[in-house]
């Protein structure tokens, strides 16, 4: 029986599993990986993110669950503090974060502490104008896409296609929206995603492309 967790069953077909790096096209890297833990080096290679990380404690549990996981995070907050520790270390030039209301203003506060200019988008995901959310920029010089109320889906989508950039990482990787769209760009993408099982789904889309794939154990 296959478990509505199991986000179509697409890590059947490829030898992945909690401990994975997997390497796409040898310049593409990605990690099953808790963000808790140390930054994987080729982190360091994104000189923009867009990461869509869990928007509160609850739903930083859910993720844990359903990646058959041990809750090791109790409060939000370290767990933000924590990515943005990540984002100072990878020092990318842009940084997109998607969030909801309830910690908007927090990641607001953080985010000029590291850039200049930050403003933030009115965005909605699923395509359902009444799941709203916000996108935050960040970046040391000034540019204002027109983004406001664009879906989630295609803010990703407009910037893999429009941001100057030559890799885009995503500290929550999830199923991939940003590593396949920066793929169809021929842009280089990493990125750490906590459930393999969800991460498989961005090898399954990509890989009609003929892509070579290699998985090695972590040590």
């Amino acid at each position: 029986m296959v478990s509505k967790w199991d986000y179509g069953g697409a890590y059947k077909d490829f030898d992945i599993n909690n401990n994975s790096i997997i390497t796409v096209d040898d310049n593409n890297f990605l990690k099953v990986h808790d963000i808790f833990k140390q930054l994987p080096n080729f982190m360091h290679n994104a000189d923009m993110i867009f990461t869509d990380s869990p928007w509160n404690l609850g739903n930083l549990n859910t993720f844990y669950t359903k990646a058959d996981l041990e809750h090791i995070c109790f409060n939000y907050e370290a767990f933000y503090k924590r990515l943005f520790k990540c984002i100072h270390e990878i020092n990318p030039r842009v940084c997109y974060l998607e969030i909801g209301k309830q910690y908007l203003a927090e990641f607001i506060m953080e985010m000029k502490k590291k850039y200049k200019y930050v403003t933030f988008y009115n965005s909605s995901y699923y395509h359902n104008k009444d799941r709203i959310c916000y996108v935050v920029r960040g970046a040391n010089k000034a540019r204002s896409p027109k983004l406001d109320y664009m879906d989630e889906e295609d803010i990703i989508k407009w910037i893999c296609a429009n941001e100057d950039y030559d890799c885009i990482g995503d500290l929550c990787m999830g199923r991939g929206l940003v590593g396949y769209n920066a793929y169809i760009n021929n842009k280089k993408f990493v990125g750490t995603e906590l459930n393999y099982k969800r991460l498989a789904v961005l090898l399954e889309r990509i890989k009609k492309f003929n892509i070579n794939v290699k998985i090695k154990e972590s040590s």
